[in-house]
Order: structure tokens, then C-alpha cells, then sequence
């Protein structure tokens, strides 16, 4: 596969990943609030049927987003490939941790609005911190 096109999928998914970080940072402050009483607030009133809603449609998208990201980063050369692994298993810990705490927060387990906040942060920075070793690695190969 020519280099070219592999530096423009690359490009063109990295975009793609880049304004999810931004729209979803975005409603993610706008709709719910980055403090954990926002956060309570707003999971308290959702039911189970419109927490589905939500969920559903995330993990589908985001198993595709992860798995399209994961490969690019088991493909790309980079110093210690030993970073790989733990990057990938931290980036679907932090994941699941942001998609399913929002039950806990609605079955009333208020601390889990913590976990919440700390995980959705954690998620998009790892998910940049792995898109920049794949735009590095790319650019440095031939």
C-alpha cells in the first residue's frame, strides 16, 4: 500500500477523531457540566430507556472509532512499541468507565459522578496523546 494514501487515511480519520475530541468536550460542557454536582443533575432524571438511547449508539461508533485507532497505532512505527498495549487497554478501561457510569449516577450511587468526569477527561486526552504518536510516526515514515 503506497505511503501516500496510507498518510491520508491516517489525516483524514485523525480529522474525524479531532473535531469528536472538540464536539464532544463541547456538549459535553454545554448539556451536563464539568462539576459533579452538574453531573448528578443531570444523570438523576434520565430512566434507564434514555440512558439506552445514549449508550447504544456510543459504543457502536466508539467501537469503530477504537478499533480504526488501535490499528493505525499497531501499525505505525514508533520508538518502544511496548507502549502500544497499555495505551490501548487504558484507552477502552477509560471508555467503558465513561459509558457506564452514568447508570450508577442514575441508580443513585452519587460518587460515580466523579468517576464520570475523571474518565471522560482521561478518555479524550489518552485518544489525543495516541493520535499524536500516530501523526508523528506517520510523518517520520517513508
Amino acid at each position: 500500500m503506497p505511503v501516500t494514501f496510507v498518510r491520508f487515511a491516517t489525516a483524514a480519520f485523525g480529522f474525524l477523531i479531532l473535531g469528536q475530541f472538540f464536539v464532544g468536550a463541547l456538549l459535553f460542557y454545554l448539556l451536563v457540566g464539568f462539576s459533579p454536582h452538574d453531573v448528578i443533575e443531570y444523570y438523576r432524571i434520565k430512566s434507564f430507556h434514555g440512558l439506552l438511547e445514549t449508550l447504544i449508539p456510543h459504543f457502536l461508533f466508539m467501537a469503530i472509532a477504537l478499533m480504526v485507532t488501535l490499528h493505525f497505532l499497531a501499525f505505525v512505527q514508533t520508538k518502544g512499541n511496548g507502549e502500544k498495549v497499555p495505551l490501548s487497554h487504558i484507552l477502552f478501561g477509560l471508555f467503558f468507565l465513561d459509558q457506564l457510569s452514568p447508570v450508577a449516577i442514575a441508580q443513585g450511587l452519587e460518587s460515580f459522578a466523579y468517576l464520570k468526569i475523571v474518565s471522560f477527561v482521561g478518555f479524550e486526552l489518552v485518544l489525543g496523546w495516541v493520535w499524536i504518536i500516530i501523526f508523528s510516526a506517520s510523518l517520520k515514515s517513508r
